[in-house]
């Protein structure tokens, strides 16, 4: 098996871009086939207008089960609107920012986890938090990761603030990729690292559905993560997400301070054992997805993040 050269090529798919940008279409078309979509000029991100076109087509579809008409013509206009007023400038381009009420958050069957979909009643975050989300992009961009949150990472949802001694619960969901769920703890690079995080789970899930690939559900593997045993596309997610988040973590770690150096460091310290249990596992797990070059890219990430010290110099 022959590794990518380096991270920020093995996160370069042309694919996904595709994938994106016709998947923007397809949905655009659906909801409001009478407003052609010009996507970005090419070399700009299109992650915000394909994360909305699937808060959208999510809120469109609840609407009109609840019978809502006046949500769902909201839902179906999106386009006309884009949800600028949720957006701030960053690093990487706009990003929607939000902080809404644990009431407001939809629990589904299609989800383990509350989240939260764009519709009419949708508020920025706070400034503060806005300030704390830009300046974590900057922490992220600053490590050379940027474009992977650049791409994956258009909205972020931030579900409260924990003290460093809480568990911090994160996640993404596949209806509604290039978006985010986080908590914080009000430190803008220990937030990066969450960013990364589930970037990674977002740039994997779209690699996969823009290869048109899916990973056999017969096997599965002890993940030290969760303590038990995951089908091989959970196991996979973490083999490729936690690596991520190790390179994010060593390179940002030299200029953290306080409780950020304290996070960052015991999270390099954590999951090196977590990754060394699995390293065995890994390579039976890599064969099950079929196509070499995918399979190349998640080896260069296992691999990088698996030594950080030597990620520090790798960008």
């Amino acid at each position: 098996m022959h590794t990518v050269p380096d991270v920020t090529t093995a996160l370069d798919l042309s694919a996904i871009t595709d994938h994106q940008t016709r998947r923007t279409a397809t949905i655009r078309h659906a909801l409001d086939p009478n407003r052609p979509y010009d996507p970005p000029p090419s070399g700009h991100p299109i992650a915000v207008d394909y994360a909305v076109a699937h808060h959208f087509l999510e809120g469109g579809h609840d609407a009109a089960q609840r019978r809502d008409a006046d949500a769902l013509a909201w839902h179906r206009s999106g386009f006309s609107h884009g949800c600028t007023h949720l957006t701030r400038s960053t690093v990487v381009g706009p990003r929607i920012v939000i902080a809404p009420p644990a009431d407001d958050m939809v629990r589904s069957p299609r989800s383990e986890t509350p989240y939260y979909v764009l519709g009419p009643r949708s508020r920025p975050a706070p400034e503060a938090l806005g300030v704390l989300v830009a300046r974590a992009f900057a922490h992220v961009d600053e490590t050379g990761l940027g474009p992977l949150v650049a791409a994956h990472a258009a909205v972020v949802c931030l579900t409260g603030q924990r003290r460093p001694e809480q568990l911090m619960r994160n996640f993404s969901i596949t209806n509604l990729p290039a978006t985010l769920f986080t908590d914080h703890l009000g430190d803008p690079a220990v937030l990066g690292r969450e960013l990364v995080h589930e970037a990674a789970h977002n740039w994997l899930n779209d690699a996969l559905a823009a290869l048109d690939l899916t990973i056999p559900s017969d096997q599965s593997f002890f993940s030290p993560w969760r303590g038990t045993h995951r089908p091989a596309f959970g196991f996979l997610h973490a083999c490729f997400a936690f690596p991520l988040t190790m390179i994010y973590a060593a390179r940002a770690l030299p200029t953290a301070t306080g409780t950020a150096h304290t996070v960052l460091a015991d999270h390099l310290h954590q999951h090196q054992a977590h990754l060394a249990a699995v390293t065995q596992d890994f390579p039976q797990a890599l064969n099950l997805v079929r196509n070499t070059g995918l399979r190349d890219r998640l080896e260069t990430v296992f691999t990088h993040g698996a030594a950080p010290h030597l990620s520090e110099t790798s960008h």
